[in-house]
Formats: structure tokens, C-alpha cells, sequence
């Protein structure tokens, strides 16, 4: 199991499995929400997630496009979030508190990345979304 958390602790889960390496998205909506170059996450099944305190309590913020960010109400933190069409929880891995053992493996929506961000030459890269 490895544990994760917000900034203040108030709200914290664990994950069991992960169905992903790290990858990091680079839109600027991701930017906006994370205040820098792009979020590192990876994917668990449903089966691989659990809340263990203060989930009841967790904000979310939607745009009209679709976008949506959960976050701790005390201290702002994204969180972790279910993605209903995949059956899989989104997990920003600056989140956890160990080592899960993952690697980034993609950066996504690299079309879109700040002028400014150099990017490694060795992580596979898609302009779009994952494969595009």
C-alpha cells in the first residue's frame, strides 16, 4: 500500500495498484491548476483506491469545457479523482508519501506546453492526449 495526502492532512487515501507509469500532461489547464509546467500522475483501477479521511469534505472545481479539479477546502491541495468513463482514479503522485516505484513513461498534450519547458528527449511525448 502507499499512502498519500494533501498538504495539511486532512484529507488522505492509499492505493493498492497503479494501472499506469507516471506521465505528465502539459495542457495549459493543468498548468493553470498546478501553478507550473505541467501535473505528474498516474492511474488506478477502482479496485486500487480507497479514502481513508476526509473525502466527505473535498471541493471540486468544473470549467465548461469539462475540466474538473478536486481539492482539500483547508488547504487547497489537488486530490486525487475518479474518472467514471475509465473506471480509474487519477492520482497526482506528488500526492503520495513514498516511492510507489513508478517511472515517467509519457508526457501528454506536449502541442499545447509552455514556450519556456524543455522537455527529456528519452520519455516518450504525444501532441494530443495519451497515443496521439
Amino acid at each position: 500500500m502507499i499512502n498519500g495526502g494533501c498538504l495539511c492532512g486532512a484529507v488522505q487515501f492509499e492505493v493498492s495498484e497503479f494501472k499506469s507509469n507516471v506521465f505528465k500532461c502539459h495542457c495549459s489547464k493543468c498548468r493553470k491548476a498546478f501553478g507550473g509546467a505541467s501535473s505528474a500522475a498516474a492511474l488506478t483501477p477502482e479496485s486500487g483506491f480507497s479514502w481513508l479521511k476526509g473525502h466527505a469534505g473535498i471541493q471540486e472545481f468544473q470549467c465548461d469545457s469539462g475540466f474538473k479539479r478536486c481539492f482539500c477546502p483547508d488547504c487547497g491541495s489537488i486530490l486525487p479523482q475518479y474518472l467514471p468513463d475509465y473506471k480509474m482514479h487519477w492520482i497526482p503522485v506528488g500526492l503520495l508519501d513514498s516511492d510507489p516505484g513508478l517511472r515517467l513513461k509519457q508526457h501528454i498534450h506536449v502541442d499545447s506546453k509552455a514556450e519556456w519547458e524543455i522537455l527529456d528527449a528519452e520519455t516518450v511525448q504525444h501532441g494530443e492526449g495519451f497515443g496521439s
